[in-house]
């Protein structure tokens, strides 16, 4: 006679004890997942600004050679450009701009394209300043061959403060560390990034903090 076989398997009282179980991980995992990913999304960001500024730093005193970072549309193009109007955002070249002392903003003559950088991610919003202010106009900076950045090309103010903000706006992410990146040229031409909150809320960030 063949025996009566129990099958294994949950009982819908242990199923529910498991999907409560779940649910609680879940709501408590899924919240510190995004803010991991925001997290690296910003110094993602942050790092790709500072790559740019001492790579453009870095040129132009081993090439002895006025050397500009610019906003282009057309950055991946066999022929890239500066803008006049789109912004930073949307993607930047740095390339020499000769002659020496005479930098134009324009990618003419014997001039080099030294690099290329698509749109920052479509999470992080950027605001630049001069020294002092907000541009509205021509989005660029300039390094001089001493590696000095210049603060006015052709009656135009250079960038000197990249503000890097998302969906957090002011937050604080623990310890005093913010959810932004205040990115500062300094006249030396070094960048130096601030994490601090107190720092990038402050009145001494000329784009004003997130």
């Amino acid at each position: 006679m063949l025996k009566p076989h129990r099958q294994a398997g949950f009982n819908i009282i242990e199923l529910m004890v498991v999907l409560f179980v779940a649910s609680i991980l879940l709501s408590v995992g899924v919240p510190s997942f995004g803010t991991f990913l925001a997290n690296n999304r910003m110094a993602t960001s942050a790092n790709d600004v500072s790559v740019v500024l001492h790579t453009a730093r870095t040129e132009a005193i081993k090439q002895r050679a006025d050397v500009t970072v610019c906003a282009s549309s057309n950055w991946n193009t066999a022929s890239p450009s500066c803008s006049n109007t789109a912004p930073m955002s949307q993607g930047w070249i740095v390339f020499r701009d000769g002659p020496l002392n005479n930098p134009n903003l324009t990618v003419d003559g014997g001039d080099e394209i030294l690099y290329a950088h698509g749109p920052m991610n479509g999470d992080v919003i950027l605001t630049i300043a001069d020294t002092a202010n907000v541009i509205a106009g021509r989005q660029f900076l300039n390094f001089s061959n001493t590696g000095f950045p210049r603060a006015n090309v052709g009656g135009n103010n250079a960038i000197f403060n990249f503000q890097l903000c998302d969906y957090r706006g002011n937050h604080n992410t623990g310890g005093g560390i913010a959810a932004g990146r205040w990115i500062q040229l300094t006249p030396t031409g070094r960048p130096q990034i601030h994490r601090a909150q107190t720092e990038i809320q402050s009145g001494a960030n000329p784009a004003g903090g997130c």
